[in-house]
């Protein structure tokens, strides 16, 4: 079933849901996306949600950020975490309609926002959107669901006897032979590819074969967000059901 954007947004103006139960897997998230960032930048966390990725990237030294959302549920949570930190700007933002946002940013965050975008083609339309507001030379960091990473952890799973884990409905996962088509089609660079492929091999696909009794905050997850466990399977993207790809204007 095809879901317009207009679902998704009453979905996410919904003040109940919450944008990520797994605290693990989102800080794993923000902890990649912050190494990746430079001091003094200027950011536009594209999808801000609630903010709790922003909070960290307004904390790295000297920079700016300008933190959007086109839900005003989200904005108005996102407004109360961060209030008190006075080197952020809020403005609400549906990048499929006319919006106006400066040109010049050093990085473009984009973390699960591109997803809620049911149409193949308005994702496109929107990441080129976005890279026209990077200064030359800055990065679109794209941290987005990966089909590829879904089907491999899958096919994981099944060979031990476990069922998919299946893309919500309000998602739209990339395919890597289609991202890498487009950017080659319209002369942007991929600098970098990364994941939380360890972290989803562990906690999706190796612990609910051992314990049918599964909640988000477990010292196993902890332990699996570990950056040094990252570093030490580094498995990036692979089995990786979201992906970092880093795109250079």
């Amino acid at each position: 079933m095809v879901h317009n954007n207009k679902e998704v947004l009453d979905y996410w103006n919904k003040p109940e849901v919450e944008s990520m139960y797994d605290k693990h897997l989102i800080q794993a998230e923000i902890t990649l996306l912050c190494s990746k960032i430079s001091e003094g930048s200027k950011i536009l966390d594209a999808g801000c949600g609630e903010g709790e990725g922003t909070l960290e990237y307004a904390q790295i030294k000297n920079t700016k950020v300008h933190a959007v959302d086109f839900s005003e549920t989200r904005l108005l949570k996102a407004k109360e975490r961060l209030r008190s930190l006075k080197n952020i700007t809020f403005q609400q933002v549906d990048f499929l309609s006319k919006y106006r946002l400066d040109t010049d940013f050093d990085y473009i965050i984009s973390q699960r926002f591109l997803i809620n975008l049911m149409e193949w083609e308005l994702q496109k339309k929107v990441i080129l959107d976005l890279c026209k507001h990077l200064k030359k030379g800055g990065k679109l960091l794209m941290f987005e669901g990966s089909e590829d990473g879904v089907n491999q952890l899958n096919i994981l799973r099944g060979l031990f006897g476990m069922p998919p884990i299946e893309i919500k409905w309000h998602n739209l996962f990339f395919r890597n032979e289609l991202v890498n088509t487009f950017l080659q089609e319209t002369n942007l660079k991929l600098v970098e590819e990364d994941g939380l492929g360890d972290y989803f091999l562990l906690t999706r696909g190796i612990r609910p074969y051992f314990d049918k009794n599964l909640n988000w905050d477990s010292k196993f997850n902890e332990i699996s967000a570990n950056s040094d466990l990252k570093n030490l399977l580094n498995l990036k993207e692979n089995f990786s059901r979201i992906k970092l790809w880093v795109i250079e204007k």
